[in-house]
């Protein structure tokens, strides 16, 4: 495994400490879980980054490489062949040397690993030889020279040989040389009279060494193991090494700006040759390419690019983003890819592109990243992942609860950051994430950034962030906290104790009458300001959520908070005296500390639910060290907590109530037997398993209580309608309360109320319209009424039913048809606007009606109300005989009347009904007239009236119980009196 000096970027520390109540600093100790299961779960420690290419060796066939988990106490080598799970060699030795040493490496099909016989883990003193094709192992021991003279210091491998650096003691000064040490073969030394070697690359073949003189100057140099030649490949000015060396199965030799510089290994004493490069920069030469890195802004990433070694085929863009790039002992370029959602991977190149062949990947599996922020925002995991890598990358995780407990998704890749530590992640609001990119803030939404940039100070706090705007306090200025707009930048200061919520900032002020303080709510888009809550004393800090506002510190003493609702008379004091508590959307966050406990409890306390205390949810977690950033965080939006364990496992715990998906309340039910709504069958649907309490009042009387347990969250009750004792409950409506509360964290969910109706009755209803329409109307229109005879009815249906007369003759009753369903009037029209069909005269109507009560029943169809339309007198029906005039009045039945005065006269026609009515006019003039049935006078009827009476019913007959044709004649007779022989017949109606 080479082993180089490189340049590296300064690593600046994170100077804008986070004040947002989700992110506070504390005393160390170590974390605890209080949390209550079923409600809380984990998500695993995120895969680091594989370590950088050129600290691991092999190619894609088979890789090594050095890696400690958090269940290590120092590193392990490990071995992948040929995607084969990997293999743990056991821990390695120390490389904390003056010279790095690759502890464990591979080189023509054999491993080495190098260890210590110290329990600590010191220098190697054992260097283990594997071949993978035959396991055939031999042991090399690396300590005191045999004379006594100095100690012995592993320097790398050499095929299925070692190199060792040796320290000897010549002319009273120490000297060093580079030795080659073989399994059952002598030593034999490659390089002396040196200060001190550093082996850059080697293989079986030979190797790169770095020498330091006895006068310290450096050389670089390539050793033949086969010829012994030694060849000077660079004579750098200080240690510092050129910016790319280059170490190929047939090369050697270095990069120097754009111009490098090399030897064939076959031939090193034939000199060098120079090739030009297309970029000046730090590269990687493999026998056949040449490779290097170019940041890409576009991407968010390394890009890496690759052309022939010759220069025959043009620059390309490789895509994708990788950490680094080497040569394995195939001679191939090889790469780390990092993929933030499994294990890293290293990727061998083939003619400067990935390469597909079996075998030519080997994932690695990953140690715990770094995760040394989160935030919380609606139900939104956000965790941080520098792993080491160059890039940050912030992930997320989306959070549910449902019966079967909590959940968190899969993290997914919001964002690649391009600078700064990513633990600088400050706080999310709105689906954004505020950041902290070392001159400013920036915010980004969908993995890009959103508005402008916002300068900050070294002492700058945020303490206020709702995705749009961003609040912060300056600790080296006196100035009040300033305002930034995240879309302009704009910024202003405000005054000190101000909050932010959905787009407003609230602050308070002294009241001008001096009668206390008033909490103000400034819209920030339109400037309006309101006030919302007024308090007797001086308010300090603000919260606000919803129309929950946090008063903290509330008056003495100095640890005291109130909590306080908009709107509203509630006011509660909260304990302060350990932290200061954290306002969530309808959620209060509050800590305490049992005796001796270093760190506190942090408990949530789910607000504007009767009965709910405060559960405690986990021991707070420190700092992994003094620059990491706080490990646990409270969701401002939604009731989620999280935590993060020193082994970089997160755990995210629920902190609300049962909610309500769904209800299904029926208003009544009619336990009578019938087999229709015997039962009360309420159900409601929770997010979470639930006890529950149904309570039925009648007034302040409890009638009936019913509990159960609803595994499920669906929560399913049965009432029959008797009471406690078993008796029947009387007909009525009765108030129901559901309780519930969760079955694993008992925090009671809001209750639930109404009322229900029992009645024992079916519900029943009349119908009425007038036998004759023209008795109510001029023209064909029946006007139609329905009432209840039972009480609770809430509506009707309104049907009605018509006889007509085939093509044969034969008079049949018609099918019932809806007029009006679930009507609550109990008035309409037949044959007005909206009527089904227009009245025809000579049709008799029937109508009925059925009642739906209160209790949802459905009562049976009324008996029927008839209304005929009857013949108007000018109709073809009616044949008059003897000497009639037809007369206009607009009060008679179709507005015309006819009229006779003539004994003997009269008017025949066919009466195929059950009844006979015959409607008429009377007046002071009215005559007489005899009505004949089949040949039979069954009545006289006198018109006389002394005041004018239109449309009446002056004669009604009963035909049959049956429809048959009847011959029917109206002759008029003498007047009962002098001036009163005038007959003014109106229309006919037959029953059918």
């Amino acid at each position: 495994m080479p082993s180089r000096k490189c340049h590296q970027l300064a690593i600046v520390a994170v100077t804008g400490a986070l004040l947002l109540p989700q992110a506070v600093a504390l005393a160390s100790t170590t974390a605890a879980a209080a949390t209550v299961t079923n409600v809380a779960t984990s998500l695993p420690a995120r895969p680091s980054s594989v370590p950088p290419a050129d600290q691991i060796s092999g190619s894609g066939q088979v890789v090594v490489w050095s890696q400690q988990t958090s269940a290590d106490a120092r590193p392990h080598g490990w071995l992948a062949t040929r995607g084969v799970t990997p293999q743990d060699l056991g821990p390695l030795a120390d490389t904390a040397d003056t010279v790095q040493v690759a502890p464990v490496s591979v080189q023509n099909g054999v491993v080495a690993v190098a260890t210590s016989t110290n329990p600590n883990g010191a220098l190697a003193d054992h260097v283990t030889l594997r071949h993978l094709d035959s396991g055939a192992e031999s042991t090399l021991s690396v300590d005191y020279d045999q004379s006594g003279e100095g100690t012995e210091h592993y320097r790398g491998q050499a095929g299925d040989g070692i190199l060792v650096e040796q320290n000897y003691l010549q002319a009273s000064a120490y000297r060093a040389r580079l030795l080659l040490r073989t399994p059952g073969n002598e030593d034999r030394t490659l390089l002396s009279d040196d200060s001190q070697y550093e082996v850059l690359a080697s293989d079986a073949n030979g190797a790169l060494v770095l020498r330091k003189d006895a006068n310290w100057q450096y050389v670089v140099v390539y050793v033949d193991f086969a010829t012994s030649a030694v060849v000077t490949v660079d004579q750098p000015a200080s240690q510092v090494l050129p910016q790319g060396l280059e170490f190929t199965p047939s090369r050697v030799g270095f990069v120097d700006g754009t111009v490098l510089t090399e030897w064939q290994r076959s031939a090193p004493d034939d000199g060098p040759s120079t090739v030009t490069l297309p970029v000046d920069g730090v590269r990687w030469i493999s026998d056949d390419t040449l490779a290097w890195y170019s940041w890409s802004p576009t991407d968010g990433g390394n890009e890496l690019f690759a052309m022939s070694r010759d220069g025959s085929t043009p620059a390309a863009d490789l895509g994708g983003t990788f950490t680094s790039i080497s040569v394995g002992d195939d001679g191939r370029m090889r790469v780390s890819l990092y993929r933030p959602d499994t294990d890293a991977r290293i990727q061998t190149l083939v003619a400067g592109r990935v390469s597909t062949a079996a075998g030519d990947a080997t994932t690695i599996p990953a140690g715990p990243a770094r995760l040394d922020a989160m935030a919380l925002s609606g139900g939104t995991l956000y965790t941080s992942d520098d792993s080491s890598r160059r890039d940050g990358v912030l992930l997320a995780s989306n959070l549910s609860v449902d019966a079967a407990g909590a959940s968190a998704s899969s993290p997914s890749r919001v964002l690649a950051y391009s600078s700064e530590l990513v633990h600088s992640t400050l706080a999310a609001a709105g689906g954004r994430v505020l950041t902290d990119q070392g001159s400013g803030y920036e915010v980004y939404q969908d993995g890009k950034r959103v508005g402008a940039a916002l300068p900050h100070t070294a002492y700058v706090q945020v303490v206020g962030f709702d995705g749009q705007y961003v609040l912060s306090s300056d600790q080296a200025s006196s100035a009040g906290p300033l305002l930034q707009t995240v879309s302009s930048g704009a910024s202003r200061h405000v005054p000190g104790g101000s909050a932010l919520d959905g787009g407003a900032l609230y602050t308070s002020a002294s009241n001008a009458d001096g009668s206390g303080w008033s909490i103000r709510r400034t819209d920030l888009a339109t400037g309006m300001v309101s006030t919302v809550a007024t308090v007797d004393r001086e308010p300090g800090n603000l919260q606000v959520r919803g129309s929950w506002i946090l008063v903290t510190p509330y008056g003495a003493p100095s640890t005291s908070s109130l909590l306080l609702k908009a709107g509203s008379t509630f006011r509660m004091s909260v304990d302060a005296s350990v932290q200061v508590p954290i306002l969530g959307a309808d959620v209060l966050y509050t800590f305490s500390r049992t005796d001796g406990a270093i760190q506190p409890t942090l408990s949530a306390q789910v607000l504007g639910v009767a009965g709910a205390t405060a559960r405690p949810l986990f021991v707070l977690p420190d700092r992994l060290t003094s620059v990491s950033a706080v490990r646990w965080a409270v969701d401002r939006d939604a009731p989620w907590a999280a935590w993060m364990g020193t082994d970089g496992v997160t755990h995210v715990v629920w902190a609300g109530a049962p909610t309500r998906s769904s209800t299904s309340a029926p208003t009544g039910f009619s336990p009578n037997g019938d087999g229709s709504a015997d039962t009360w069958n309420p159900a409601w649907r929770y997010n979470r398993p639930v006890t529950w309490t149904l309570t039925l009042k009648a007034g302040t009387t409890l009638v009936r209580s019913l509990s159960g347990t609803a595994s499920d969250g669906l929560v399913k009750p049965v009432w029959t309608g008797t009471t406690d004792s078993g008796a029947k409950a009387a007909e009525g409506s009765y108030t129901w309360r559901l309780t519930t509360k969760d079955t694993v964290t008992s925090v009671p969910a809001t209750a639930v109320t109404g009322t229900v109706v029992l009645r024992r009755k079916v519900p029943t209803a009349s119908v009425k319209a007038p036998s004759v329409a023209a008795t109510a109307s001029t023209t064909a229109q029946v006007p139609v009424t329905w009432s209840a005879t039972t009480p609770g009815v809430k509506s009707y249906d309104v049907a009605w039913k018509v006889a007509s007369r085939s093509t044969t003759g034969v008079w049949k009753l018609g099918p019932l048809q809806t007029w009006r369903t679930g009507t609550t009037t109990t008035s309409a029209v037949f044959g007005k606007s909206g009527s089904p069909v227009k009245p025809v005269a000579g049709l008799t109507y029937r109508f009925y009606v059925r009642a739906h009560d209160d209790a949802g029943q459905t009562g049976p169809w009324s008996p029927a109300a008839l209304s005929g339309i009857p013949v108007d007198d000018r109709s073809s029906a009616l044949l008059y005989k003897g000497t009639w005039k037809s007369v206009t009045a607009a009060s008679a039945w179709a507005g015309t009347e006819r009229t006779s005065a003539t004994t003997g006269a009269y008017v025949s026609f066919s009466a195929d009904g059950t009844q006979l009515r015959i409607v008429a006019t009377r007046k002071a003039d009215g005559g007489r007239f005899a009505v004949v049935v089949d040949g039979t006078t069954v009545g006289t009827v006198n018109t006389y009236a002394a005041k004018t009476a239109y449309r009446q019913v002056v004669f009604a007959c009963t035909l049959g119980s049956t429809i048959k044709t009847h011959k029917v004649q109206l002759r008029v007779l003498s007047g009962s009196a002098s001036g009163r022989s005038t007959v003014h017949l109106d229309a006919v109606m037959i029953t059918r």
